[in-house]
């Protein structure tokens, strides 16, 4: 591992997977409170962000309850340790820290570059879109159902559209003025600190214990 970002997408794939496809156990609750831990100044943004997707995931544990009430219930604990665990992992993250840990981690040059030309461009467009929400207001735009509103938020996501072919275009020709040929080089300057290591070390006890169990 070169660098934290390659063993921050690591610990977030092996805890992914431990708790997807593994009995439920106690100490799945570690990692996350050693997440939590070393993000404590941060935990109502993460447990704000958490709710929200929640009201998604009610629905669809709903629908299942009818079917298997257990089944529901561990679908919601399951998918609520999964969650908790990568959005204060990632909570922070810009998106380009996960780019260099693909490519740290060794995965393909065309992956990696798809990956960053997309996080540029959806950047670009939130940007875009910032500014003209910004213009709206200042012009007295009221957000309501009137037809008005629907036509100027047609318009708005039509430009928007307009403006991502362009801007992919422009990225392309840029590009390919410079010679791009697949491959983006990054600076991988980040040392592992005491964090990584001890989120990784609780994975790997809940991995030994997963597996012990498995073959005992």
């Amino acid at each position: 591992m070169k660098n934290k970002e390659s063993l921050v997408m690591i610990n977030s794939f092996l805890y992914s997977f431990i708790v997807a496809f593994s009995t439920l156990d106690y100490l799945f609750i570690i990692p996350i409170l050693v997440v939590l831990f070393f993000e404590k100044a941060y935990l109502f943004k993460i447990i704000k962000k958490l709710v929200l997707l929640n009201t998604f995931i009610v629905i669809l544990v709903v629908f299942v309850y009818f079917q298997n009430p257990t089944e529901a219930i561990e679908l919601l604990i399951r998918t609520n340790l999964i969650l908790l665990f990568n959005i204060a992992l990632f909570h922070k993250s810009k998106g380009y820290d996960i780019v260099r840990g693909l490519d740290a981690l060794k995965f393909p040059a065309k992956i990696v570059s798809v990956f960053y030309f997309t996080l540029t461009l959806i950047n670009y467009l939130i940007l875009d879109f910032k500014e003209t929400k910004n213009t709206l207001k200042a012009r007295g735009f009221q957000n309501n159902t009137s037809m008005f509103t629907y036509k100027t938020y047609g318009n708005i996501f039509a430009m928007i559209f307009i403006k991502a072919l362009k801007k992919s275009d422009d990225m392309q020709y840029s590009m390919n003025s410079r010679g791009f040929k697949d491959k983006i080089y990054f600076l991988n300057s980040n040392t592992i600190n005491m964090f990584e290591k001890a989120l990784f070390a609780s994975i790997i006890l809940i991995l030994i214990k997963v597996v012990y169990e498995l073959f005992s």
